[in-house]
Formats: C-alpha cells, sequence, structure tokens
C-alpha cells in the first residue's frame, strides 16, 4: 500500500513538471508580475528645407576695422555689424609707434576692453597685428615681434571665445608677409613667428598664413592635413590658410605656387581649416573674375569667410552675375535637417532615442569647437533637461549626409506629461554657451527660435509611467538646467 502511494505521488509530479508549450517547469505562483517589455516604436518626421539668408556664428561675409592701441573700436559700429546679417569682424591692429618699444599696458587693456566690445556685439574676431599698412613702411624686428606676441598671450587668451582665428601677420605691409624693412620675408624668420604664435594662441585656435608654401615649408611637408591630425592642436592641424588676392589672376597673385597642385592642397585642407580672405584687382584693366567661377572655387576650396568691401570692383561684378545670394547662404556650413526619428514610448528613467540625418550644403565645414546638444523643454515651459552628445559637429562635411542615432537616459523623477524636443549647437566655451547669438541655425522651415538658441525638432515627447520599459544604461543623460 505505502508503495503504491509513492508511486502515484510521483507520477502526479512528474505529469506537473510536463506542462507548458516549451516544456519548461510552469510557476506555481501564477503569472510574472512584472509583463515583458513592451517593443519601442519610432516616430519620423521629415523636414523641410530653406533657402533664407540668416546669419550663422564663425561664417559669411565679414567686415575689417582698423584698430591701434589708443583709439576704441566702436561698440556701436560692431552692433549695426550683427543687425545688419555679420557674425565676424576683422580687427587689424597697426602697431606703427611701438617698432622698438613694448606695448604698453594701457595698450593692452585697450585691445582687452574692444575684444568685450566684440563679446558684448555677439560677434567673433579674425585678428591681425601689423606694424605699416604703407608698402615701404617700417615693420619691427624679430625680437620685438616675438617680445609683442609675449605681452599679447594673456589677452588672447582671456579672449579666445571671441577669436574666431588669427592671421600671422607682424612682418611687412599689412602683416602679409611680403615686404620687410627688416629683411624678415624669409623662411627663418616666418619659422620663428609662428614657432611663438602656436605657443601664445589657445591651441584650439587657428593661425592663417597667406599662401600654401608657408605652410609646407614650415612643416617640411607638402601633404594637407589627414582626417587622424584634425582638431589634435598639432602645428598642422592648427596652421590655416587667408587669401587675399582671390579670383585676382591665375596665380592670385603669387598665392599659389603651381595652381593646380596648390588647389588641390588648399581643397584637402579646407575641409578642417578655416579659409578666407579677400577679393582683389592687380590692376584697374585687370579682367574682373565671373561670378559662376567664384562659387566653384570657394566650394571647392572650401571657403568660410569673405571680406564684404574688397574689392567693390569684383564683388560688384558677382553681385551682378547673379551669385551673390549663394555665396551668402554657403560661406562656411549649412546645416540642413533632412529628417528625424524618434522613440514614441517613456516612462521616468527611460531612454529617449533619437536618429537623425542631416547635410551640409554649405562650401565648409565647422572650424572651432562646438557642442551638439538634446534639449527637452516641458509643456508649461517651467522644466527644460539637457543632454550633450558625442558627436562632433567639426565633421559634418560640406555636400556629406551625416546619420547618427543616440538613447538618452530620461531623468528617473523627470515628472509626467508632454514634453517638446529641440536641438541645440551652443559655443563651446562656457562664457557663449547660453548666448543664443552664438549658437548655430539650422536651415529649416519653422524651426529656430532666436531667443533660445534652440531649433525645434517638431517632436513631442510623451513620459507616463503606464508603458513596461528597461530603465536605461546609456551614459548620455537629460539633466535639469
Amino acid at each position: 500500500m505505502n508503495k503504491c502511494i509513492k508511486y502515484i505521488v510521483l507520477s502526479s509530479l512528474a505529469l506537473f513538471s510536463s506542462c507548458g508549450s516549451s516544456g519548461s517547469p510552469v510557476d506555481p505562483v501564477g503569472p510574472d508580475p512584472n509583463p515583458s517589455t513592451e517593443k519601442q516604436v519610432m516616430k519620423s518626421v521629415v523636414y523641410s528645407g530653406t533657402d533664407e539668408t540668416f546669419a550663422n556664428p564663425e561664417r559669411g561675409f565679414y567686415t575689417e576695422i582698423e584698430g591701434n592701441l589708443v583709439d576704441a573700436v566702436s561698440e556701436m559700429r560692431l552692433k549695426d555689424l550683427k543687425a545688419n546679417g555679420k557674425t565676424l569682424v576683422q580687427l587689424l591692429y597697426y602697431l606703427n609707434d611701438y617698432t622698438n618699444a613694448s606695448l604698453p599696458s594701457e595698450g593692452l587693456t585697450k585691445v582687452d576692453m574692444d575684444f568685450g566690445r566684440v563679446r558684448n556685439a555677439g560677434l567673433k574676431a579674425i585678428v591681425r597685428f601689423a606694424y605699416t599698412n604703407v608698402q615701404t613702411g617700417q615693420d619691427a624686428p624679430m625680437d620685438i615681434i616675438l617680445g609683442h606676441l609675449d605681452q599679447l598671450k594673456s589677452v588672447l587668451a582671456k579672449n579666445k571665445d571671441v577669436i574666431a582665428c588669427v592671421q600671422a601677420g607682424f612682418i611687412g605691409a599689412w602683416g602679409e608677409w611680403y615686404y620687410s624693412s627688416h629683411n624678415l620675408n624669409n623662411a627663418d624668420s616666418y619659422k620663428k613667428l609662428l614657432d611663438k604664435w602656436l605657443e601664445v594662441l589657445p591651441s584650439d585656435r587657428c593661425i592663417q598664413v597667406r599662401t600654401p608654401k608657408y605652410k609646407q615649408d614650415y612643416l617640411g611637408l607638402s601633404a594637407p592635413i589627414t582626417e587622424s591630425h584634425a582638431y589634435d592642436g598639432t602645428a598642422i592641424a592648427r596652421i590655416a590658410h587667408h587669401n587675399d588676392a582671390f579670383m585676382s589672376d591665375e596665380t592670385n597673385m603669387g598665392t599659389y605656387q603651381d595652381v593646380k597642385a596648390d588647389k588641390a592642397y588648399l581643397g584637402v585642407e579646407g575641409l578642417y581649416l578655416p579659409i578666407g580672405g579677400e577679393t582683389c584687382l592687380p590692376s584697374p584693366t585687370t579682367a574682373v573674375s565671373n561670378g559662376s567661377s567664384a562659387v566653384s572655387e570657394m566650394q571647392s576650396l572650401h571657403w568660410s569667410f569673405l571680406n564684404d568691401a574688397y574689392d567693390r570692383k569684383v564683388l560688384d561684378k558677382w553681385e551682378s552675375d547673379g551669385v551673390m545670394t549663394t555665396i551668402k547662404n554657403k560661406l562656411g556650413y549649412r546645416i540642413q535637417l533632412i529628417k528625424g526619428d524618434y522613440s514614441t514610448k517613456h516612462i521616468p528613467g527611460s531612454d529617449v532615442t533619437v536618429k537623425l540625418t542631416l547635410q551640409n550644403v554649405g562650401f565648409a565645414a565647422m572650424y572651432n569647437p562646438r557642442k551638439l546638444q538634446m534639449v527637452l523643454v516641458s509643456a508649461d515651459g517651467r522644466k527644460s533637461y539637457v543632454a550633450t552628445l558625442p558627436e562632433d559637429p567639426r565633421a559634418w562635411k560640406p555636400s556629406k549626409s551625416i546619420t547618427f542615432e543616440e538613447s538618452i537616459a530620461l531623468p528617473v523623477d523627470i515628472a509626467e506629461g508632454m514634453y517638446q524636443l529641440y536641438l541645440y549647437l551652443p559655443d563651446a566655451e562656457s562664457t557663449l554657451a547660453g548666448n543664443p547669438l552664438y549658437a548655430v541655425r539650422l536651415a529649416n522651415k519653422g524651426i529656430w527660435d532666436s531667443a533660445t538658441g534652440y531649433n525645434d525638432l517638431k517632436a513631442t515627447i510623451n513620459v507616463t509611467s503606464s508603458y513596461h520599459l528597461n530603465k536605461s544604461t546609456s551614459n548620455i543623460k537629460f539633466i535639469e538646467k
């Protein structure tokens, strides 16, 4: 009898264990209290581009202002430039009273204050120093030049936020390295000057030189920069180019030694470094370049900025040729959203998944550091959260389509509700990061908010506790502002 009871019990247990479609044991306490994670659904938004002309930081037409160590740069004039769509000003300082003397402390203070006025106006500066604007004028001996740069070091470091780039300057008329009363127009002097510039200028700012040969001679290298050295702070990543005889003749008045080879070189350099300058006519009888050729050159050489006043005859010709709007729009970068895909299910602490496709339809790429951020703003506008993405906007090269996807963790204590999603491209410097005048506007219809500098992605994020989602493990997080 006992054997029979034992057999029945064992048989019942075996039968109980074999139930279920997969043959796995059945939970005796009932169904799992935590249902399976729900599958995420993505919603797509397609964006419309715009041909509107608008300003963006560190690109476009610039105005040159000549200065000295006595007279203040007019803040009113700088603000007028900003109001008229400029984001760049060239500050060309002539130090003609100091060819054999140190710079006075009050002069350095005045330069510092000029940078403050540039900042107040919402501009950035292309900076150059020279001693004379006369072909036969006097420059300074090398020891004086190097001493002046040592004196300027702290002012440059303090104000690097509003320095777009500098031009090597100092030697010869206009600081263009061609003429020199002290016989400094040679490779040895150029090297000493560039060595000092690389030492005193913050490492994430570039120094433009007047011809490709100057950089090649300094480096002892004829090959252009490669992506592996881009933005790494080395000399090849910091020496850039300005051409102050653009489209003047075949060689651009000696800018090019080997026209084909030098243009090919600059065509690569311009993908990573700022290229800009001004037009010129060698003589009153020189044929003026046509607009379509100018556009083609700027596109292939990746120009970021151009003087708005010199040479007026050349610029007027391009205007009459009907290409000036194209040049205004495409100098430098011009970023256009194509499509966005956004997750639709969210709980506090889960991920917001974003996939964006965009295109740079400008001539060039960004050349200074810049942040890329996502911003969430609550429906009532009282709460906002920001996440900094790892992508580098400088990698958005011209005529290229770019797609990136990120998962961003929501705060675990975020309130349930609706949130609007924005893309924000602020300046990398903390002094300017919250200033919308220094944020990048995308080339799309109906998305720009000039008051905040945000680009509206037209995506609404609903956060609710009703979904069954995994908590985020992403190291990219929304943080309350």
